[in-house]
């Protein structure tokens, strides 16, 4: 099983969204996908609530866990046939942030434009360099049809010697639209330019951590 933290000491920069679009595309792919919902504000774990009541297929499977409960249910995860468990972090300073980067294969860094979110990115991929874990920026909310903040975002991480994801997520009305649904933009909206940058996303992330596309999926997560 392959663990992933998606983590920023910062909020209001995609943690979630990246979360669930992320594991909804590894699910679709074949795999047997959890989301470990780390945040007390538990966004991800309502929608999958949502997503089970208004959805014909309710994976992946979200369940809510403490930094007390995350080592108990990676095991179970693993038990059952888990191939990915995706880890949805608090913002700012928590326990429950470096629990999740230590547990965890790889660790994606959401950020934004901006000099906060700069600020969070060196924080957290400091805090993976200290656990040995690696860490990969991804540039979120980026102006559709421009290439200024992608290219603004990629020297500041070189700066910061951080490598960062070579596909963009932008900012499209879609992710929006798709939250209250319980959906995610592959599902709402699968020919637009959103369901394909996620599309490329999975596929580059799959190789990062030797996911193969195409295993079953298994039903045993409880």
């Amino acid at each position: 099983m392959r663990t992933i933290a998606i983590t920023i000491n910062k909020g209001g920069v995609g943690k979630t969204t990246l979360t669930k679009h992320l594991a909804t595309a590894a699910s679709a792919a074949g795999h047997n996908v959890i989301i470990l919902d780390m945040d007390t504000q538990q966004n991800a774990t309502t929608w999958g609530k949502r997503r089970s009541q208004q959805h014909d297929d309710p994976l992946p499977v979200v369940r809510f866990v403490t930094e007390n409960d995350l080592a108990e249910e990676l095991e179970r995860a693993r038990k059952a046939g888990c191939d990915l468990a995706l880890i949805d972090t608090p913002p700012g300073r928590s326990s429950e942030a470096p629990a999740a980067v230590e547990a965890a294969n790889l660790v994606l860094i959401p950020f934004w434009l901006e000099s906060d979110a700069f600020d969070g990115v060196t924080k957290s991929a400091g805090l993976a360099r200290r656990l040995g874990t690696p860490a990969v920026g991804v540039l979120n909310f980026a102006t559709p049809n421009s290439r200024s903040h992608e290219d603004a975002a990629r020297s500041v991480l070189a700066a910061l010697d951080v490598p960062m994801s070579p596909i963009v997520l932008h900012r499209y009305e879609a992710y929006r639209l798709a939250n209250p649904k319980g959906l995610t933009v592959q599902e709402l909206e699968p020919e637009s330019r959103a369901a394909a940058e996620i599309a490329a996303l999975w596929e580059w992330l799959s190789a990062e951590v030797q996911l193969s596309t195409g295993a079953h999926v298994h039903m045993g997560v409880v």
